[in-house]
This record gives C-alpha cells, sequence and structure tokens, in this order.
C-alpha cells in the first residue's frame, strides 16, 4: 500500500538545525523547541489522513521551497528536505504509523525538491514487499 500526506511550511533544513543545536545560551533549547514543533506538525499531519501502522516501507518527500524573496533565500538543494527528514519519521513514530524509525521499519528513504507556491513536505510511504 502507499500511503501520503503533507506538512504545510518550511521544515528547517540542516544549516537551520545545526544552528539550533550549537545555539549560545540555553544549549540545545533552540533545537529541542525546533524538534517538538516540527515532530508534532508531522504527526499531526499522518493523523489527519488516518494513516495506519506500516510494517517496513520506502519513504520519500518532496520538498516545495517558495521562491526567493528580500525576506526568503532559496536554501542549498541538500538542505531540502533532508534536514527535516528527521522531524517526518520521529513524526510517524508518535503518531503510531511506525513502531519506531529504525532500519528494521525504514527500507529506504529518497528527497526532491522544486520551488512552488504550496511551501512543505509532501511524504509518501511505500511499503516494501514482504
Amino acid at each position: 500500500m502507499t500511503y501520503r500526506f503533507c506538512v504545510a511550511g518550511r521544515l528547517p533544513g540542516m544549516n537551520e538545525i545545526v544552528a539550533a543545536a550549537k545555539g549560545t545560551g540555553g544549549r540545545g533549547v533552540r533545537y529541542s523547541k525546533m524538534k517538538q514543533q516540527w515532530t508534532d506538525a508531522c504527526a499531526w499531519a499522518a493523523k489527519a489522513r488516518h494513516i495506519p501502522r506500516v510494517g517496513r516501507s520506502h519513504f520519500h518527500c518532496h520538498g516545495t521551497e517558495p521562491k526567493a524573496s528580500k525576506t526568503t533565500r532559496l536554501r542549498d538543494p541538500d538542505n531540502i528536505p533532508a534536514g527535516g527528514r528527521k522531524f517526518v519519521l520521529d513524526g510517524l513514530v508518535v503518531a503510531g504509523v511506525l513502531a519506531n524509525d529504525t532500519m528494521a521499519e525504514v527500507a529506504t528513504f529518497t528527497d526532491s525538491f522544486e520551488v512552488g507556491p504550496n511551501v512543505g513536505v509532501e511524504v509518501t510511504i511505500t511499503e516494501a514487499e514482504a
């Protein structure tokens, strides 16, 4: 079976995640808040689509980034959506779609990206053959 859900918004890229983890003062407090926010957003997006628990599966994340503007610049392609994949998989565990996000459950993952108006990440889950 194949399932899809979308997470609205611009998930953090690796540069934002590393910067939050290195943050001065609170020592990872910014990363902890970021992880909680996006893990919850991913979990709720999966729950809203009523995705059932899956076994070992393939995961594809397709990120849509906004056009460059005065306030938004295009990110490096290796930041989209690879950085946010951690939050997607953790959200699927929280939502009960995955028992865990280890290699026992995650067969493969792939990423793609584009620039467009509907900013977010579309996640496609395809159950692996038994």
